[in-house]
C-alpha cells in the first residue's frame, strides 16, 4: 500500500491522515505551553478587538496593586501600551491571563468586576505561576509602581501618595533654605593660608 503506514497487521493509516493527527497533537502541545501561546497570540479575539475592555482590565490591575491610584488618571496604565517598552507587545495576553485566572478561581472573567480582595487574590495566583507568567506579572507590577509613583508621564504633577508636590510646587524661601546658612560654611582663608 504506497503512502501508508501500516499500525498493525489489520489497520492502516493514510499520509494524510498521520500527518493531521501529528498536526492536531502539536496544536494540543502548543496550547497548553506558555511560551508558544504568547508568540502565536493564542488568546481570545476580545482582548485584540476591544480596547476598552483591555484598559478597563488594567486600570482594575493598577487599582489593585497600587491601592489609593485614581482609576480615571489618564497615565495610569499608558506605560503598558508604550511603544517604548516591550511590555507592550505582551499586554493583551497578559489581561487575557487575568481574566482565565479569574474564571479559574471565581467562575467569571470580568477582573475588572471583581472586589478588591478577589483581585489580589488572581493577581497572587500569577505570581505563583509559571516561571514566564510569573516574571510578566512581575513585571506588571514593577511598571505600575514605576509609572505611577515616578511620575514618568508627568514629572511637575508628583504624587500626592508619597508627599511629592512636583517639580513645579511652589516652595517658600522658610522650606528651601536655612535662615542662617553662612553658619554651616568653613571659615574662609587667604592665598597665604591664614584666617580672613
Amino acid at each position: 500500500m504506497e503512502g501508508a503506514f501500516i499500525i498493525s497487521s489489520s489497520q492502516s493509516i493514510s499520509r494524510k491522515a498521520f500527518v493531521g493527527q501529528m498536526g492536531l497533537l502539536l496544536c494540543a502541545c502548543l496550547a497548553g505551553c506558555t511560551p508558544a501561546k504568547i508568540l502565536f497570540k493564542a488568546y481570545p479575539e476580545r482582548f485584540k478587538e476591544n480596547p476598552a475592555l483591555v484598559d478597563a482590565y488594567l486600570r482594575a490591575f493598577v487599582a489593585t496593586v497600587i491601592p489609593g491610584a485614581r482609576i480615571d488618571d489618564p497615565n495610569l496604565v499608558r506605560i503598558y501600551t508604550d511603544g517604548y517598552y516591550p511590555f507592550h507587545e505582551h499586554c493583551r495576553f497578559f489581561v487575557s491571563d487575568l481574566a482565565q485566572r479569574c474564571a479559574d478561581l471565581f467562575g467569571d472573567e470580568r477582573f475588572h468586576l471583581l472586589g478588591a480582595a478577589q483581585r489580589t487574590r488572581v493577581i497572587q495566583d500569577g505570581l505563583g505561576a509559571d516561571a514566564i507568567v510569573s516574571r510578566l506579572y512581575q513585571g506588571a507590577v514593577f511598571m505600575a509602581q514605576v509609572s505611577f509613583f515616578g511620575g514618568i508621564y508627568d514629572d511637575a504633577r508628583g504624587c500626592a501618595l508619597i508627599d511629592y508636590p512636583g517639580t513645579e510646587a511652589y516652595h517658600s524661601p522658610g522650606e528651601m533654605y536655612y535662615p542662617d546658612a553662612s553658619r554651616f560654611l568653613a571659615c574662609e582663608t587667604t592665598s597665604d593660608g591664614n584666617y580672613a
